[in-house]
């Protein structure tokens, strides 16, 4: 076999967490899933599709406005990239009714209440999930990207607690889910993922892998050092 032939192609994966919405922006939105961009956001998206040194080979998107969004300048700039939306959206752990019309300084004590309930499978009411939930939807996501086709450059426009659980996913794949989110607070402020921010994977031989986060080595969970 050549040296060649037995190097399988691997897959680039960009995940990027959408620009500046008006929730982060500390306006009131109408709802979690129309919580369309900023001017700023918009500008972001614009830099960010300038500066992708890849031709995609697909293009993924979030159900909700604000990833929409950031991923149109992506769209138009590569016309002819197939387009696929995904569950990939924000974990909803919030009764979303409850809340329409709010901002996320008027969300913070149920938000404080949900994360010290320590419940991983409960459900505050209808349309939101549970963490186990949401976990799964990032397990599902990986196990879609790592059975496409090897080769090319899949960029997947997404959210910040979403990114978290997938690279938590990947870091810890022997965690329980309540240990997982015992500890998901915790990393994701050591990790804090920025609007527009990238995050690079690669799959190769049918695994993932993280690229280019060494900071996310020294992390531990339950005593346990992470798989980066």
């Amino acid at each position: 076999m050549t040296e060649g032939a037995s190097q399988a192609a691997a897959t680039k994966v960009i995940l990027v967490r959408h620009g500046q919405s008006m929730a982060n922006a500390g306006a009131k939105t109408a709802d979690h899933f129309t919580n369309p961009l900023t001017d700023l956001g918009r500008i972001q998206a614009l830099d960010f599709a300038e500066q992708v040194d890849c031709k995609p080979t697909l293009i993924v998107v979030s159900p909700f406005q604000r990833a929409q969004q950031t991923a149109e300048p992506l769209r138009q700039r590569f016309p002819d990239v197939p387009v696929k939306e995904w569950p990939i959206h924000e974990f909803t752990f919030l009764e979303p009714s409850r809340h329409n019309g709010t901002s996320e300084e008027d969300r913070q004590p149920y938000v404080s209440a949900y994360w010290e309930r320590q419940d991983h499978t409960f459900l505050a009411g209808p349309g939101a999930e549970s963490f186990t939930q949401f976990l799964d939807r990032a397990r599902v996501a990986i196990r879609r990207l790592v059975n496409m086709d090897p080769g090319g450059c899949i960029v997947v426009f997404t959210h910040g607690f979403f990114m978290q659980a997938f690279r938590l996913a990947l870091l810890f794949p022997n965690a329980t889910d309540a240990e997982l989110m015992s500890n998901f607070r915790r990393f994701h402020y050591a990790n804090f993922i920025q609007n527009i921010q990238p995050l690079e994977f690669e799959v190769r031989n049918g695994k993932i892998s993280i690229l280019g986060q060494p900071a996310l080595t020294g992390f531990t969970l339950q005593g346990e050092i992470s798989h980066a």
